[in-house]
């Protein structure tokens, strides 16, 4: 409906997390709620152009503002999530980088989603079960994922945790999980000779 608002501020009030700024558009003012990350250039007078996303509720119509549409295409796929709305997607994309938000949706980092506020146990596992197939990450995951996954594996084949940590610990980012675990394999046959 609105996808893009671009024009001059002419009112800017901060909250704790997100600012709601009045954009004047061909003689119209605009409100849009947006992450003061968003609106880091956003001073009255300022020209600003956010990539908009138009939320329509029984009791209110409101408009929310992003820098990018990747930041507005991540404000919707959150709002998938049960128990996400508008309001806590935008605390969530006010108060989080979105590389590491996207790593610890993939990675399951539950403890990192509690600590957004507003967000308990119940809603941070629904977020990374119900995003975590819907996120895409460079080829081979995150590095802290293939981390993860490979002290798994060598524990699971009978190495100590110690071991396996130590093992996968010098893995470089980008690399795949199998290559990954015979990195690491080799690198404990190497210790023990």
């Amino acid at each position: 409906m609105i996808g893009r608002v671009i024009g001059e501020v002419i009112e800017r009030i901060d909250g704790p997390h997100h600012s709601l700024v009045t954009v004047l558009v061909s003689g119209l003012g605009i409100e849009v709620h947006a992450p003061r990350v968003d609106l880091e250039q956003a001073t009255e007078q300022a020209r600003i152009d956010l990539f908009t996303d138009f939320v329509i509720r029984e009791d209110a119509m409101t408009l929310y503002g992003f820098a990018t549409s990747a930041r507005r295409s991540l404000f919707r796929l959150l709002q998938t999530v049960t128990g996400v709305g508008p309001k806590v997607a935008l605390t969530i994309l006010a108060t989080t980088e979105t590389d590491d938000l996207m790593e610890a949706i993939v990675d399951g980092d539950l403890a990192y989603l509690e600590r957004i506020p507003g967000i308990g146990k119940k809603v941070a596992s629904r977020i990374s079960l119900e995003l975590r197939e819907k996120m895409s990450l460079p080829k081979g995951g995150s590095k802290s994922s293939v981390r993860n996954d490979v002290v798994s594996a060598l524990i699971n084949l009978g190495y100590g945790e110690r071991e396996a940590s130590a093992a996968a610990s010098e893995l470089g980012a980008g690399v795949e999980i199998d290559v990954a675990l015979k990195e690491a394999l080799s690198r404990l046959n190497r210790t023990k000779r």
